[in-house]
């Protein structure tokens, strides 16, 4: 579910072929007394390109957004991301969406997430989909931990009458709690210095640069994440906002279960306020659809999230 969730933001314009632009606002991070900086927000609209035909790509705007967060303390730290469309903008109604939250302290760490369920593996299928009128609206949640020695995650299936949407998470997130029924789990042995999740794995290689890959563990599997490009950035300008220096990478990921790979692209910050913030990021889950992000600073989030309690 983790890697699948900018592929949420891909089919949610599937239906005509289309997408979004990722925009971005952050709100100042204030160190507390304790040491603990506040939650920092990043609201994003959500860009894609569709490619129906081989010779051709497709672009639409505005139909979804994004909300990244993120809160650092001394041995511990939450990240989050939210992805979805917007029933309202979106065409055909499409509601796809994703939201995924991992808190690490210490050697020991949490990840709690939900999702739309969907496996479209071309835009025709996607576009039936969306069509089809099933009994109930199906979902995925996930519950993980991990100790610095095991981790352990169960991925759970369920129905339900009404169609959330992203900006009815914390209902959604309710609702998988509650559910049982369905599930399968699994463990798995970390390797020394595996991190715990793929938020936790990313920030780790915006903050330490390295070629040598760094793994992580989702659902009972171990993944390896390589820079394999970087490119230093004297000044990133959007709009007309300078962000100053940062650096472009490449990065690789490869599951070490079956040798699947997945391959992206970031662009972020390296000093001041925007270090270690995603600038721009480029994702291609088919090879019918492009995902792209950009941040934006002039735009007030509209969507929410909540903590992990």
């Amino acid at each position: 579910m983790t890697h699948r969730l900018l592929s949420i933001a891909a089919v949610m314009a599937a239906a005509v072929a289309a997408g979004s632009d990722l925009r971005a606002s952050r709100d100042a991070a204030v160190p507390s007394s304790d040491g603990r900086t506040a939650m920092e927000r990043y609201h994003y609209r959500v860009s894609a390109r569709v490619r129906p035909l081989l010779l051709f790509w497709i672009s639409r705007h505005d139909v979804g957004e994004a909300l990244v967060t993120r809160q650092l303390s001394p041995g511990e730290a939450r990240y989050s991301l939210l992805i979805g469309s917007d029933p309202d903008r979106a065409p055909l109604h499409i509601n796809r969406w994703g939201y995924i939250e991992e808190s690490v302290r210490g050697a020991e760490s949490r990840l709690v997430g939900v999702m739309t369920q969907s496996d479209e593996e071309s835009i025709d299928e996607a576009q039936a989909n969306i069509r089809r009128q099933p009994g109930g609206h199906p979902f995925r949640s996930i519950h993980a931990t991990a100790d610095g020695e095991r981790a352990g995650a169960t991925v759970t299936s369920f129905l339900t009458a009404e169609d959330y949407t992203f900006r009815e998470l914390d209902v959604a997130l309710s609702r998988a709690r509650r559910e049982s029924s369905g599930s399968e789990s699994r463990a798995i042995r970390l390797p020394a210095g595996a991190r715990s999740g793929f938020l936790a794995a990313l920030a780790d290689a915006m903050h330490t640069p390295s070629i040598n890959p760094i793994t992580y563990a989702y659902y009972g599997r171990l993944y390896d994440m390589r820079r394999t490009r970087s490119e230093t950035i004297s000044n990133v300008r959007i709009g007309q906002k300078s962000y100053g220096p940062a650096v472009a990478a490449d990065f690789l990921i490869t599951s070490r279960y079956d040798g699947e790979e997945t391959r992206f692209e970031l662009m972020y910050g390296v000093q001041g306020r925007y270090a270690e913030v995603p600038l721009k990021a480029s994702y291609q889950p088919r090879w019918w659809i492009e995902i792209n992000l950009t941040l934006d600073d002039f735009d007030a989030p509209s969507i929410t999230n909540r903590a992990l309690p």
